[in-house]
């Protein structure tokens, strides 16, 4: 049995390697990118990407195909940094029926004037066909550029890494719906939006929490809207939390 590839699997571990076939806990791949790319290419159904505990420096950003999961051992040992030439990126982009779970993304920043340095955002052209994006047990955790013994997070260089864009202008006009759900995530971006929402979107927010962002929970009416399959445009957003909380920081959430 231990031999045997079950199919629609790959694995990514520290000591793996990209040359690997990646389908065998014997042969991972060493990256998440890597395994991102084979699972595009597998046309046999749904793929699972497992991740074994240890510290991942990838390219970013790392779009997650329709119908693919990234699933990592514990989100307490497994760690995903960015390269030293992708410190500003977005570190997933998502389309529909993707999941990402059990997982630390940490040590990236927000660039203000290309908008990125977020966490998680969709795709672009994205489509959402019967099921959303799926966040389960992630922490992003984040800190400014400058820091100091009065402000060892640097709250106050405003360019830490963002929690999530759910912004439903990038979403296909053919998706039913542009919708994200994040359940027991934590996200830990000093002096920045920790979820913003905007452009006709819906985010199901659930036992989840900020701590020192700016504002926790931002909700913007958006100037480009979505497109729906009925070529009507909709704007802002819809927010359904249960068990959650901002803490510290500007402002738990605010709506423009």
């Amino acid at each position: 049995v231990l031999v045997k590839r079950t199919g629609n699997i790959f694995y990514v571990a520290e000591n793996g390697s990209d040359t690997n076939v990646g389908d065998h806990p014997s042969g991972p791949f060493k990256t998440i990118k890597h395994a991102l790319s084979a699972s595009d290419a597998s046309t046999g159904g749904p793929v699972t990407i497992y991740v074994y505990p240890g510290g991942y420096e990838e390219e970013l950003p790392l779009v997650v195909p329709t119908n693919v999961s990234v699933i990592g051992a514990d989100m307490r040992n497994c760690f995903i940094r960015p390269t030293s030439a992708d410190l500003d990126k977005d570190v997933f982009h998502l389309n529909g029926e993707s999941s990402i779970q059990n997982l630390t993304i940490t040590d990236f920043y927000y660039d203000s004037g290309t908008n990125t340095g977020h966490a998680f955002r969709f795709a672009p052209n994205a489509t959402v066909t019967s099921r959303s994006p799926y966040i389960q047990n992630i922490t992003v955790s984040t800190q400014g550029t400058t820091t100091s013994a009065s402000d060892p997070r640097g709250f106050a260089a405003g360019d830490a890494g963002k929690g999530a864009l759910v912004d439903g202008q990038v979403v296909a006009s053919n998706s039913r719906s542009a919708s994200m759900l994040f359940h027991s995530c934590t996200f830990i971006t000093p002096g920045v939006d920790g979820l913003t929402i905007t452009n006709g979107v819906r985010v199901e927010w659930l036992n989840s929490f900020t701590y020192f962002a700016n504002r926790g929970i931002y909700m913007s009416q958006g100037s480009a809207g979505r497109t729906t399959p009925e070529a009507t445009t909709v704007y802002g957003g819809e927010l359904r939390t249960i068990a959650s909380a901002n803490v510290y920081g500007n402002k738990g959430i605010e709506a423009d």
